[in-house]
C-alpha cells in the first residue's frame, strides 16, 4: 500500500528510491538467471540445450522491456516484469515438463512486496492462486503430481508473508530514511537559498560599503571645503575688521572732533551754513556703520563658536541700574515714560555682564525706536527657582503673529522685506537671541498689533535659590572666591586651581561644572588650603610656575593628590601673547573720549607721548583728538607728541628721547608691533612705561598666540594599569585628531 501511495505521490525523492530498488531487483534477478543459464548449459547440455535458450530469450526481452518502461511508467514496467518472469517460468515448465519449476512462482510475491507493496503482492498472490488452480485443467498441465498445486500455493503465500516480514521493518526504515533524506534535501535547498541570499546581501553590503566610503570621501572633501570656507570667512572678517575699521576710524575720529570740538579747526560761527549739520549726519552714519560692522563680526564669531563669554556674578538690580543710566535720558527726551522694577532679594546671575548689557540695550533701544508714545517698562523677577526673568514691555505698533519669528532673522524686520538704516541694522535681536542662548537662557516674544510688544528674557541663576540665600562674603557683587557649580556634590568635589591670573582660574572653574573650584593665586595659600580643604586634585597653570616649584609642591603635599599641569593657550593671557604686557588694548575706531580717558588714567606726569603708526593721517588724528582737550583738561596741555611711522623709527626715537607713554599700532610695515614692544621692554628705562595698543583687529584675532597647549598629570605614587587605562581612555575620548593639512601645503 505504501509503495502504491509513493508511486502516485509528488515525492520525487521517494519515487527515485522506489525506481532504484526496482532496478536493483531486476538486475539481481537477471544476473542470477544468467549465471543459472551458464551453469546448466555448461554442465547439462544434453538436458537443457537448446530449449533453455527459448526461456532465456523470453527473460531477456522481459528485462529490456522493463528497463525501457521504467523510464516512462513505473507501474506498467512492474506489471510487464512480473508477467515476463511468469511467462519464463511457464515456458520452462512447458519445455521441460517438470512440476518443480512451478515453485519458482514463489519469487513473484517476494519481488512484488518490495516493488509494488502489500496491495500489489496480494493481487499477485490471487493471480498465482487462480493460475495454479486452473493449470491442472489445461492439457499438459494436468500431469502435475498430486498435491503440487496446493504446495505451490502455500509456497507462494509463505514467500509473500516471509518477504513482507523481512521488508516491513526495512521498508519502515527506508521510509524514515527517505523522509529524513527528503527533509535533509529540503534543508539543504533552504541552506543554498539562504546562502544565496547571504551572498546577495554581502554583495549589497560591499556595494553599500563602497558607497559609504565614497560618501565618507565626499564628506571629508565637503568638510575640508567647509573648513576652508570658514577660514576664508575668518580672513574676510579680519579684513573687514582691519580694512573697514581703519578708514572708519578716520571718519568717526575727525567727524567726532568736528561735531564735539569744532573749535579745533575754526570757531563754529565761521563755518559755512549747513556744514555742521552735514558733519553731524556723517558722524551719526559712521557710528551706525561701526555698529553694523561690529554686529556682523559678532555674528561671525558666534557662527564659528569663537565668541568668548567672560562670566561673573552679577546682581540683576545693579545691572538694570546701569541700563537705566544709559537709556533713561534718550527715552525721556523722546517724550516716553520709562520705569524699571526689580524684585527684592533676587539671586545673582552668572553671566557675561557686557554681553547681557548689550542684549538689554538692544531690546530697549529697539522698543524706543518703534514706540511713538506711551511708556517702556522693564521688570525683573524670579521665574521658578532656577531662572531670572527680565520683561521689557512697550506701547509700540506691535508685531503681527506671522512676523514674530522673522524678527530674529538677520537683516529682517517685522513687516519689511529688507532692513533700513532708519530702523536699525536688522541684527540687534538676532545677536541678542544668540547671546542669551549662549548663556543657557532663552528669549520669547508676545505682541499684539497696535497694543505693543512684550519680550521675556530668561537667564539661569548661578546656584539654586536655597544656597544663594546663605550669607557668604564671597558672593558679593563681582567677587568670586569660589567658582561653584550647581552640580557639585560636596567637599569631595573640591579642586584647587593655582594661577596668578584669577580670571584664568575662574575659567577653569566654569569648565569643571561637576566640581567646586577654589582659585589660588600664590603658593603659600595653596599649601594652606591643601591642609584645610583636602581637595581631590590641584590644577596648576604652567604659565606661572617652573619645574622646581612643582617638584617642591609635590614633595610637601601631606597626601597623594593628583597635580595637573596645563598651559592654557588662551587669548586672554596677555603675558603669553604680548611680551611684557600692555597697559590698554583699544580697538579702532577709538572715540575721542575713550582715548582721553585712557591717557588720563596713566597719570598726570605724562609729558612726552610717542605715537607709533604707519599712517600719518592716523597719527594726526590721535594728536588732534588729544589736543582738542587743551584748556579743558590741564594735564593734556603739556603733552608733547613724538610721531613714528615705523618700528625702526620708533626704536630710534626712544633710544634718544625718554617718553612717558606709548601709543602703538601693531601693523607696522617693517617690524610687527609685538616685536617692537619686546625690544622696548629690553631697555631698562622702559620696562614699566605704559604702552597702549591701538589696533584695527579685535583682541585675540590677529594677536592670537601660536604657542601650543599641553596637559600633564603628576603624582607621588606610581599609577597602576587600571588608572592609566582610565586616564588614557578619557584623554583619547576627548582629544580628537585634526587631519586637515595646512592650506599652504595643499596642491
Amino acid at each position: 500500500m505504501n509503495r502504491l501511495r509513493t508511486l502516485f505521490s509528488e515525492d520525487r525523492i521517494s519515487k527515485e528510491l522506489l525506481v532504484s530498488t526496482s532496478k536493483y531487483i531486476i538486475f539481481s534477478t537477471t544476473s542470477i538467471y544468467l549465471v543459472f543459464h551458464f551453469i546448466l548449459s555448461l554442465f547439462y547440455p544434453r538436458i537443457f540445450s537448446p530449449e533453455l535458450w527459448i526461456c532465456t530469450i523470453i527473460f531477456l526481452v522481459t528485462f529490456v522491456g522493463t528497463l525501457f518502461l521504467l523510464k516512462y511508467t513505473y507501474l506498467l514496467a512492474q506489471i510487464f516484469w512480473l508477467m515476463g518472469v511468469s511467462a519464463t517460468i511457464l515456458s520452462a515448465f512447458f519445455l521441460f515438463n517438470r512440476g518443480e519449476i512451478l515453485f519458482l512462482f514463489a519469487v513473484l510475491p517476494f519481488m512484488a512486496i518490495s516493488t509494488i507493496g502489500l496491495t500489489g503482492t496480494f493481487i499477485v498472490e490471487i493471480l498465482i492462486l487462480s493460475l495454479t488452480l486452473i493449470l491442472p485443467e489445461i492439457g499438459r498441465f494436468s500431469a502435475l503430481p498430486e498435491g503440487y498445486p496446493i504446495a505451490i500455493i502455500f509456497v507462494c503465500i509463505f514467500a509473500g508473508v516471509f518477504g513482507w516480514g523481512i521488508s516491513n521493518n526495512l521498508n519502515s526504515a527506508i521510509e524514515n530514511a527517505s523522509f529524513h533524506y527528503y527533509e535533509a534535501r529540503k534543508r539543504l535547498q533552504e541552506t543554498r537559498e539562504h546562502r544565496a541570499e547571504i551572498s546577495r546581501m554581502l554583495k549589497e553590503q560591499n556595494q553599500f560599503n563602497y558607497q559609504l566610503k565614497q560618501m565618507t570621501r565626499m564628506l571629508e572633501q565637503a568638510r575640508s571645503r567647509a573648513e576652508e570656507a570658514r577660514e576664508d570667512r575668518d580672513r574676510f572678517a579680519m579684513a573687514v575688521s582691519h580694512e573697514l575699521r581703519s578708514p572708519l576710524n578716520f571718519i568717526i575720529g575727525f567727524s567726532d572732533l568736528m561735531v564735539n570740538a569744532p573749535e579745533t579747526y575754526a570757531p563754529l560761527v565761521d563755518w559755512p551754513a549747513g556744514l555742521y549739520d552735514d558733519t553731524q549726519e556723517i558722524f551719526k552714519s559712521s557710528k551706525h556703520l561701526l555698529d553694523l560692522i561690529n554686529d556682523i563680526l559678532d555674528m561671525g564669531k558666534m557662527d564659528a563658536r569663537q565668541m568668548p563669554l567672560f562670566r561673573e556674578r552679577v546682581d540683576p538690580k545693579i545691572l538694570l541700574d546701569e541700563i537705566e543710566d544709559l537709556v533713561a535720558a534718550p527715552i525721556i527726551q523722546k517724550g516716553l515714560h520709562f520705569e524699571i522694577h526689580t524684585e527684592d532679594n533676587m539671586p545673582y546671575i552668572f553671566v557675561d555682564r557686557t554681553r547681557i548689557r548689550q542684549v538689554l540695550l538692544n531690546v530697549i533701544t529697539n522698543s524706543m525706536r518703534f514706540t511713538k508714545q506711551g511708556k517702556i517698562s522693564v521688570d525683573a523677577r524670579m521665574h521658578g527657582l532656577e531662572e531670572v526673568e527680565i520683561i521689557i514691555q512697550d506701547n509700540g505698533p506691535g508685531i503681527a503673529p506671522e512676523d514674530i519669528e522673522r524678527i530674529f532673522y538677520e537683516f529682517r524686520q517685522a513687516g519689511q522685506e529688507n532692513w533700513s538704516r532708519e530702523k536699525g541694522s536688522g541684527l540687534g535681536l538676532p545677536i541678542s537671541k544668540r547671546f542669551v542662548e549662549l548663556h543657557g537662557g532663552r528669549i520669547t516674544v508676545e505682541s499684539e498689533i497696535q497694543k505693543g510688544t512684550i519680550i521675556h528674557i530668561f537667564l539661569p541663576v548661578m546656584e539654586p535659590i536655597g544656597s544663594m540665600q546663605e550669607a557668604r562674603a564671597d558672593l558679593a557683587e563681582g567677587g568670586e572666591q569660589r567658582v561653584a557649580s550647581t552640580f557639585a556634590k560636596g567637599q569631595s568635589d573640591l579642586i584647587l586651581c593655582y594661577s596668578a591670573d584669577l580670571s584664568k582660574a575662574r575659567q577653569i572653574g566654569m569648565l569643571l561644572f561637576d566640581y567646586e573650584v577654589i582659585p589660588v593665586t600664590n603658593m603659600v595659600d595653596l599649601r594652606q588650603m591643601v591642609d584645610k580643604y583636602f581637595p581631590s586634585a590641584i590644577i596648576v597653570d604652567d604659565a606661572f610656575v617652573n619645574d622646581n616649584q612643582i617638584t617642591l609642591l609635590i614633595e610637601k603635599l601631606p597626601y597623594q593628590i593628583p597635580v595637573i599641569r596645563f598651559l592654557y593657550s588662551d587669548v586672554l593671557e596677555q603675558s603669553l601673547i604680548l611680551p611684557g604686557g600692555v597697559y590698554r588694548y583699544l580697538v579702532k575706531p577709538v572715540s575721542r573720549d575713550t582715548l582721553i580717558q585712557t591717557i588720563q588714567s596713566i597719570g598726570a606726569n605724562t609729558n612726552d607721548l610717542l605715537v607709533i603708526d604707519d599712517d600719518p593721517s592716523m597719527v594726526r588724528l590721535f594728536t588732534q583728538a588729544i589736543k582738542s582737550y587743551n584748556g579743558v583738561i590741564e594735564s593734556i596741555e603739556k603733552i608733547k607728541f613724538y610721531p613714528a611711522y615705523s618700528g625702526k623709527e620708533a626704536l630710534d626715537i626712544i633710544s634718544r628721547q625718554k617718553v612717558d607713554a606709548i601709543l602703538l599700532d601693531l601693523d607696522l610695515p617693517d617690524i610687527h608691533g609685538t616685536q617692537v614692544l619686546t625690544e622696548i621692554r629690553k631697555m631698562s628705562a622702559y620696562q614699566k612705561t605704559p604702552v597702549i595698543i591701538i589696533s584695527a583687529s579685535d583682541f585675540g584675532d590677529e594677536q592670537k598666540t601660536k604657542q601650543p597647549g599641553y596637559f600633564k598629570i603628576m603624582n607621588k605614587k606610581t599609577y597602576n594599569p587600571i588608572e592609566l587605562r582610565v586616564i588614557f581612555n578619557s584623554a583619547l575620548e576627548v582629544l580628537k585628531p585634526d587631519f586637515r593639512k595646512e592650506k599652504d601645503t595643499l596642491h
